[in-house]
């Protein structure tokens, strides 16, 4: 295994939920340190406009991560010299219908939200990993939530989603350990996005009254910060869990 970062100038950057919020403020950072970034979301507008802006070579790709059919050939719809991933972000989430007691749930949007979170997010990692592993190279981050080793109440199908996530990262770092693919779970407190208007379709009044009923946030910048300090890690080195708080 070579002993070099990962994050290069020319490196391939697969960032889903890239239309807004962390995914953004990813993909423009990477694209800053001189990546080709794949920037994928549902949102194709919004992709567009991202990657017209961004300063290096970056691709706009329409993407549903709850598409099963569509992720498990993601590769192959991506042009050929875009094929070989060394990092993927996996940031695409929602907590669609959630902050409500579990038995008012609807079930479609339960239902949503674990093929969104879990299922989506184990799909897309499993068509990245085995090219990673025949190259002995990549670094995947995935964003959990501090949901994922503690418990709320009146938010049990995004909890149960997120310790989903990092019983499933922890696992798979293990398999993984020796091969030149590193795993990192990103998991940050409280972070103001559009992810709140996004739970409650649209609402952007009860987001904004969500969001001040506390006295601190992160903000999408913030999460970047730490991916890119586990990605610039030399390769012997993998930065496992990074908690993120407001201060």
């Amino acid at each position: 295994m070579v002993d070099e970062a990962i994050l290069a100038k020319d490196s391939v950057a697969l960032v889903t939920g890239a239309s807004a919020g962390i995914g953004r403020a990813v993909a423009v950072a990477l694209s800053a340190r001189g990546a080709r970034v794949i920037c994928a979301a549902r949102r194709l507008d919004r992709l567009e406009d991202l990657v017209a802006g961004l300063p290096g070579p970056a691709l706009a790709f329409e993407l549903d991560i709850a598409d099963g059919e569509a992720v498990d050939v993601l590769l192959q719809r991506l042009p050929e010299d875009w094929r070989q991933i060394d990092i993927l972000i996996n940031n695409a989430g929602h907590d669609l219908g959630g902050r409500q007691p579990f038995h008012q749930r609807d079930a479609s949007d339960v239902a949503a939200v674990i093929e969104t979170n879990v299922t989506g997010m184990i799909r897309t990692t499993l068509a990245i990993v085995p090219g990673m592993r025949q190259r002995g190279r990549g670094h995947i981050v995935t964003i959990g939530s501090v949901n994922g080793v503690e418990w709320t109440a009146n938010h049990s199908v995004y909890v149960g989603s997120k310790f989903a996530v990092h019983g499933f990262t922890n696992s798979l770092r293990m398999e993984l350990q020796g091969t030149g693919v590193r795993l990192t779970e990103v998991m940050p407190g409280l972070v103001r996005t559009e992810f709140a208007a996004a739970r409650w379709l649209g609402d952007e009044e009860r987001a904004k009254e969500f969001y001040d009923r506390f006295d601190a946030a992160l903000s999408p910048d913030d999460v970047s910060d730490a991916i890119l300090y586990a990605l610039d890690t030399p390769a012997h080195v993998n930065i496992c869990d990074l908690v993120l708080r407001p201060a």
